[in-house]
């Protein structure tokens, strides 16, 4: 009888749980997911199948994986990326807009100034001195080796404007014992050293006069070194700016830490710099490396407002006393990470530096999994994903993870992935984040801040699949977003672009829990199920109707094809005048697919299904019809 029927309505929020008992979730969390595939928390409510990625920047020179792709607002078109070159030593590339292609980014200069200015000076005459890497000018000033002698003399060059540098050299006689002289340049000519070196190891600049040189005390020696690609798997950029200047640091484990500018590629090769540092960011003014195999433990910190340079008074290196997994500044400080361990880094001048502790309980196991969001800091944790907030207000005890809904999807992860070659990627537009694993057919994350029904703002999260990326990055081009990826085939690709990934079907998948109106134990005779939709386009969405928590002994009924064909769209949503004339601009869409069901059961759940490169939707509500049946 129709007035035995009562409604039942479920809100799409919540976003996927898997750590719920059917009953409880059922009752208390009926709009949240059991299976939430390729659906994003969408801004404007429910749950959103995701946008595609369109190949917009083609194929990388060189061989292998992308390592490293960067949006990088005003360094040259603002899209960078990086890949083992097929031969010589250019591995960076810049986009081109204007011939749509990528340029290669010099990186085997001979040597650099201390400027930045590739003048290429290096020791020259017959028989040169055995030198610790090629040794680069500093500012105009030359440096030759004299042929005349066994072991040589060293010979400078000082130009004009800029006399009265003292160059101080080290190195070993030809008995080996050690050597160290300090000779003036004059004005525009040479000078040479008294001491015969057969090895340098350093020579450092003190230059108490006007010029490119004059960059203080202690200034160790500025050598280029040749970056290789081998055993690099994965290349970390860092947007900053810094004297008005927009740059990356770049950073691969393996090569000296490099800045670029869009004109200048300059390697941090002061001798008291980490070699093959893993890690690089920008706080307060001065650049920190971190993660060198050889000393993992080891932070250092460069001189005030010049990068390059770690021999400086004021620059200085803490043993943090744990291996050094990722840096990130947020808020006033700069966070280090351990696997185990996490030290916060205070202060402007040498004086007031201090590492102070937050927790020796947990850690942060993937160095890409550091981001911000939200007005807090996440990271990847042993049991799941936590906020550096409550880590460091709260201590070291009980801390609460905001992925306890899908925590037993990170067991598999953190017991089978390389974390290491995890990357992730910020929408800020959505307020998301997504994190991507670099093996095929593995199921990324997506987590969106959405405001609940009771006015509080937390994290919904689902998951992704068919997104397979070695590295990925985002940021604002004008007033633009840019979402990148790279891949292992050398592509990379902008997502929150159409509706395929990169010319494959979008599979997407929505289960609601299993609901049983109120009592577990009562049959319910379902007469509809009335979806409500948010349709950007024209759509056609399998609906499955599964009962009693999907008993094989139980009837459930044929699927069901939702269908919006000739719907309205919405502007700047879907495609104007496409080919197949399918969207219409004029009128409101009807946001709500009625389907008649049969069947009964003591619960149901309802599953939609997408398998195409239609418009993107969302599901933003169900409302079940339902009479009540015996209790048998």
């Amino acid at each position: 009888m129709p007035d035995n029927l009562a409604s039942y309505k479920v809100f799409s929020q919540g976003g996927l749980n898997l750590n719920r008992d059917v009953l409880s979730q059922g009752e208390t969390q009926p709009g949240s997911a059991i299976a939430l595939i390729n659906y994003e928390p969408s801004i404007t409510g429910g749950y959103r199948r995701v946008s595609g990625f369109s190949n917009d920047y083609g194929t990388v020179p060189g061989t292998g994986s992308v390592l490293g792709v960067a949006v990088a607002n005003d360094i040259n078109d603002g899209i960078l990326a990086a890949r083992a070159p097929s031969s010589g030593n250019d591995y960076l590339h810049y986009w081109d807009n204007a011939t749509e292609a990528w340029v290669a980014i010099t990186t085997d200069v001979v040597a650099n100034d201390r400027d930045g200015v590739a003048t290429a000076q290096t020791p020259s005459g017959a028989g040169n001195l055995t030198i610790d890497g090629t040794l680069a000018d500093s500012g105009s000033v030359n440096f030759t080796t004299s042929a005349a002698e066994q072991p040589r003399l060293v010979t400078f060059y000082a130009a004009a404007d800029e006399s009265g540098v003292e160059f101080t050299i080290t190195g070993t006689d030809d008995l080996g014992l050690a050597q160290t002289e300090t000779v003036t340049g004059p004005n525009a000519t040479t000078v040479s050293s008294t001491k015969y070196f057969n090895t340098i190891t350093q020579i450092a600049v003190d230059g108490a006069t006007t010029g490119d040189v004059e960059v203080g005390s202690g200034t160790g020696l500025y050598r280029t070194s040749t970056p290789t690609m081998t055993g690099v798997t994965k290349v970390r950029f860092v947007y900053y700016e810094l004297n008005g200047v927009k740059k990356v640091i770049i950073s691969d484990g393996v090569n000296p830490t490099a800045t670029y500018d869009g004109t200048n590629y300059k390697q941090i090769t002061d001798s008291a710099a980490p070699s093959a540092p893993k890690l690089s960011t920008i706080y307060n003014s001065r650049s920190f490396l971190a993660g060198d195999p050889s000393e993992p433990y080891n932070l250092y910190v460069s001189s005030i407002s010049d990068e390059l340079s770690y021999s400086g008074d004021d620059a200085d290196v803490f043993n943090v006393g744990f291996d050094i997994v990722a840096l990130k500044v947020f808020r006033e400080a700069l966070y280090v990470f351990g696997i185990t361990n996490i030290k916060k880094f205070t202060g402007f001048v040498k004086e007031d530096f201090t590492l102070s502790h937050v927790t020796d309980d947990l850690g942060c196991l993937a160095t890409d999994s550091v981001i911000e969001i939200g007005g807090d800091l996440l990271f990847l944790s042993q049991d799941g994903i936590r906020p550096i907030g409550g880590t460091d207000k709260i201590g070291d005890v009980n801390l609460e993870t905001i992925t306890k809904n899908i925590q037993s999807l990170f067991t598999d992860v953190v017991l089978e992935q390389d974390l290491d070659a995890l990357s992730s990627v910020i929408i800020r537009s959505k307020s998301q984040f997504r994190l991507f694993y670099d093996i095929d057919n593995a199921n990324g994350l997506v987590g969106g801040l959405r405001l609940g029904q009771q006015g509080n703002i937390g994290f919904e999260f689902g998951q992704l699949l068919g997104i397979e990326a070695t590295c990925a990055d985002s940021g604002y081009i004008g007033q633009y977003e840019f979402v990148i990826h790279g891949d292992k085939f050398g592509n990379v690709h902008r997502q929150e672009q159409g509706n395929n990934f990169g010319g494959a079907n979008i599979v997407s998948i929505y289960q609601t829990p299993f609901l049983h109106m109120q009592d577990p134990e009562q049959r319910k005779i379902i007469h509809s199920v009335a979806t409500y939709l948010r349709s950007e386009g024209n759509n056609e969405i399998i609906m499955s109707v599964i009962y009693d928590y999907d008993d094989i002994t139980i009837l459930n009924p044929s699927n069901f094809i939702l269908t919006n064909e000739g719907a309205a769209a919405y502007y700047n949503e879907a495609i104007y005048d496409e080919p197949s004339n399918t969207t219409i601009w004029s009128g409101n869409p009807s946001p709500v697919q009625r389907v008649n069901v049969s069947g009964s059961g003591k619960s149901v759940s309802f599953r939609y299904v997408t398998n195409d490169t239609n418009s993107s939707h969302s599901v933003q509500g169900i409302v079940v019809t339902f009479g009540v049946g015996d209790r048998l």
